[in-house]
């Protein structure tokens, strides 16, 4: 565990001796000759009911974003099928919900991630909070990976979304982390935060 101290002393590193560092954890671990392709697909467009005052697909505000209902299973393993052909070796699924319901819904994801899976991809999936069944549940459907941003530091995020608290999102983390797939988290830069927020 890096200590708030030894991150600063990184982040205010010059650019170009951070990409050399990063180059050479990169070179150590992954084959330099190779990137990995992936493709994105929203199952899920619009209407989402948190209060994120920075997301498009608010419910709450007006913004160009047309609310589409959940894709079919079948329109999925189509799409995943065409970004295979053209090299992706990931396929990622992104759901505009707060967090998924038990019922119908969720269990056509997990039919789109199996169906992904069949044809030899990984799969990763962004669907808001998760409890552990739920978690578990996409694990056992063969999730790779859950991309689960915290977007900035808790005083920043009060800021900014109304609705969930930062507990909730790093016990979803945790429940992904609990369930042995892989977490794919970050930021979003740029929402009036400090060098701290970051």
């Amino acid at each position: 565990m890096k200590t708030l101290e030894e991150l600063k002393r990184v982040y205010e590193l010059p650019l170009p001796e951070l990409v050399f560092r990063a180059a050479e954890v990169h070179r150590a671990n992954h084959d330099v000759t190779d990137i990995q392709r992936c493709a994105l697909l929203s199952i899920k467009t619009g209407g989402c009911p948190e209060d994120c005052g920075y997301c498009a697909q608010s419910a709450r505000y007006q913004t160009s974003v047309q609310a589409t209902p959940l894709l079919s299973v079948d329109e999925v393993k189509a799409k995943a099928g065409q970004a295979r052909a053209l090299g992706a070796t990931r396929f990622c699924l992104g759901a505009a919900w707060r967090g998924p319901r038990d019922g119908p819904q969720f269990d056509q994801v997990l039919d789109m991630v199996r169906g992904i899976r069949e044809l030899g991809m990984e799969a990763c999936v962004t669907l808001g909070m998760l409890t552990d069944d739920q978690a578990r549940r996409l694990r056992d459907a063969g999730l790779t990976a859950y991309n689960h941003n915290l977007d900035t530091s808790r005083p920043a995020l009060r800021e900014h979304h109304h609705d969930a608290t930062y507990d909730d999102r790093l016990d979803t983390l945790r429940a992904v982390q609990r369930a042995g797939i892989a977490v794919c988290c970050g930021g979003i830069l740029g929402m009036e935060e400090t060098e701290e927020d970051r």
